[in-house]
């Protein structure tokens, strides 16, 4: 569907990283992190309304 490189996603650019013969687990392995820091500060922000909602519905009566 993408004609450019440069229109990948996040996931699919970290897959174009794995070669078919040798691998460098480093690169993977940073990119993966770097794709995890918006999910994680997202919740971290938002921590608070996640665990209020959950709580919520955790409550009998």
């Amino acid at each position: 569907m993408l004609t450019s490189s440069a229109n990948y996603s996040i996931a699919v650019g970290i897959s174009t990283l794995q070669g078919d013969s040798s691998t460098d687990f480093g690169i993977l392995m940073a990119g993966a992190a770097l794709a995890a820091v918006p999910i994680i500060t997202v919740f971290l922000i938002f921590q608070k309304y996640f665990t209020q909602g959950i709580t919520m519905g955790a409550v009998k009566g």
